[in-house]
């Protein structure tokens, strides 16, 4: 021992290195556990494009809006089925009897007449054909409304997804910049009991360290508040092992990483090209163009003579008493105008509401315009702020060492070093937000652009 402290001087460089090699071992072992799924792996679930791809989908098919809207889809595909076989003949059943008080002569027959009858028509101007067209424009509009809200949905849960993610993120933040605060305030602590700092240094450092805890807590209620509309949406997302033990920002960063990839050779002409010809509002607009064009031809096939044939077999007669079985065979014709004239008025107005459709349908278009090209600006203007904010991190690392080593050689005040560690927190959580909102936006544009029936990945 004594020849130790004799000569510390040269041992003193390789215990500091044996010490640097202990100290950047983890106390943990950092083995790669197996593979049990995502559920398994909760620390990285959130984080990936697979695991929000996951909640889109289940969102998608199992939330009551997308359920009673497929019934409805349902509805107006049987709907079509009826309009198909109105081509086919309509038979028809009746009986009846009479009771009379004699003498009666219209009822001196049989008291019981049985009809059976089939209606055919030959010629209706096109009204069979537009009900049929008619009828399948409501399905294709009933689909379109359905894509409508699978659309609102997934654009929701992107929303609650990166807030979630960016909660957890900030936490990691707040948790570390709480341990400086609470390990400059030990400090500042020593430097009062030994009467190199004043009492208020002390009160201003326990300050800081009660505003970053409070800061904190505001990031855990946002993640609380993020996971009760996740639990709204999705009802067992807490049993999917969907819970984060802690965020990864390694994994988020990659996400971001394989977006700007993907999209970077995307222009704005092409987004707004395919945001158009996939957008659910326009198709249904388009859809409710097609059924007044439909019911336009149905009015108009009103106007005009329908043309039938009627066969009918009857069994008894009012009049008549022990009357054979009758067959007959009719062929009419039948016309109308409705109500006075009512049939033009309502061909007036059915014309009215297609050109109100078609501005609609400009005004949707303009809407989705607009829509794409804020998102597309949105994204560069996050890309164009991510250098910037990451240097902006490394000045603020390294001028919080800076800043504590001159305040200990009295060049710089306790209120500058408190300052520095403030920014260097600010700045960590300036891009965790620039991050989550180019990655929404990003989302948004492959919404827009793609829909919900595919999800690859952007």
């Amino acid at each position: 021992m004594i020849h130790f402290y004799k000569n510390k001087r040269i041992y003193r460089l390789p215990l500091l290195c044996i010490f640097a090699l202990i100290s950047a071992q983890p106390l943990y072992s950092n083995a790669k556990d197996p593979d049990f799924g995502l559920a398994a792996q909760p620390s990285l679930f959130f984080q990936s494009a697979a695991a929000l791809q996951l909640l889109l989908e289940k969102l998608v098919l199992e939330h009551p809006q997308v359920k009673s809207q497929w019934q409805t889809v349902q509805a107006a595909g049987l709907q079509t089925r009826i309009a198909q076989q109105a081509y086919w003949p309509t038979p028809s059943v009746s009986i009846e009897r009479a009771q009379s008080h004699p003498p009666d002569p219209s009822y001196a027959g049989s008291p019981q007449v049985l009809t059976f009858k089939v209606h055919q028509a030959l010629w209706t101007g096109g009204r069979l054909t537009a009900q049929s067209d008619k009828a399948e424009a409501m399905q294709g509009l009933e689909q379109a409304r359905l894509a409508e809200v699978q659309q609102g949905l997934a654009i929701q849960t992107i929303q609650a997804w990166a807030e979630l993610v960016s909660a957890q993120r900030q936490q990691v933040v707040l948790r570390n910049s709480q341990a400086i605060q609470s390990e400059l305030l030990s400090k500042m602590m020593r430097r009062v009991d030994q009467g190199l700092s004043s009492r208020s240094e002390a009160h201003y450092a326990q300050l800081r360290l009660l505003q970053a805890g409070q800061a904190l807590s505001d990031a855990q209620q946002q993640e609380s508040r993020a996971w009760v509309r996740l639990q709204q949406w999705i009802p067992n997302v807490a049993n999917m092992g969907f819970k984060l033990q802690s965020a990864n920002d390694r994994e988020t960063q990659a996400h971001l990483s394989q977006l700007l990839t993907a999209n970077e050779s995307i222009s704005l002409a092409d987004w707004e090209l395919r945001s158009l010809a996939q957008s659910p509002v326009l198709q249904r607009l388009r859809m409710v163009l097609q059924v007044q064009l439909a019911e336009l031809a149905e009015k108009r096939a009103t106007l005009q003579p329908e043309v039938y044939v009627r066969a009918e077999h009857q069994r008894g007669h009012y009049a008549y008493a022990n009357v054979p079985p009758t067959n007959r065979v009719f062929i009419g014709l039948t016309a109308s105008t409705g109500a006075g004239f009512s049939l033009v008025h309502q061909l007036a107005a059915l014309q009215v509401k297609r050109n109100s459709t078609l501005e609609e349908i400009e005004a949707a278009q303009r809407n989705v315009i607009e829509s794409v090209q804020t998102e597309y600006l949105n994204a560069i203007a996050s890309k164009s702020k991510l250098a910037a904010l990451r240097l902006n991190l490394e000045s603020s690392q390294e001028l919080q060492l800076a800043w504590e080593r001159q305040f200990i050689n009295g060049k710089k005040s306790w209120i500058d070093v408190m300052n520095a560690a403030r920014e260097t927190a600010q700045a960590e959580l300036a891009i965790v937000s620039n991050d989550m909102a180019l990655l929404q936006t990003y989302w948004r544009l492959h919404i827009l652009a793609h829909g919900v029936s595919g999800w690859g990945a952007p």
